[in-house]
């Protein structure tokens, strides 16, 4: 089963003050959308920090809110989303391994680094790519 908000916040107790924030768990949902998710997974099969695939995406979000109720400039916001992609990758094995920059290509105005994870934990959940004719 794919990790819940509910799941992020039980996993990080210090994050309780973002649980009936509207945009964190919007941003939640952007990070948990299917091709997000494997997205974060070929970023991180790929070496690079799993956000990168998905940043541009969470920052949109944030820059058309019209009255945000996070603020992506504050460095414990930033670290929330973090673990939130934590929580959204451990049903699938990938566990977080070490801190890099994001690629010079990755068009990111808030973050300049992201956590890198490989599949070293046990999965509940797996991807499965098929080819079919349409």
């Amino acid at each position: 089963m794919k990790a819940t908000f509910n799941d992020f916040l039980k996993e990080n107790p210090n994050c309780s003050k973002f649980a009936n924030n509207p945009d964190a768990i919007a941003i939640f949902n952007i990070l948990s959308k299917e091709e997000n998710i494997i997205a974060m997974i070929d970023a991180s099969n790929a070496g690079k920090p799993a956000l990168s695939a998905c940043v541009s995406e969470v920052e949109s979000f944030f820059d058309n809110s019209n009255n945000p109720t996070i603020d992506l400039r504050d460095g414990f916001t930033r670290t929330v989303i973090g673990r939130m992609v934590k929580s959204i990758l451990a049903p699938f094995g990938y566990e977080p391994s070490i801190q890099k920059d994001l690629p010079k290509a990755t068009p990111a105005k808030y973050f300049t680094s992201a956590s890198c994870y490989e599949k070293t934990g046990t999965a509940s959940m797996r991807i499965v790519r098929t080819i079919e004719e349409i």
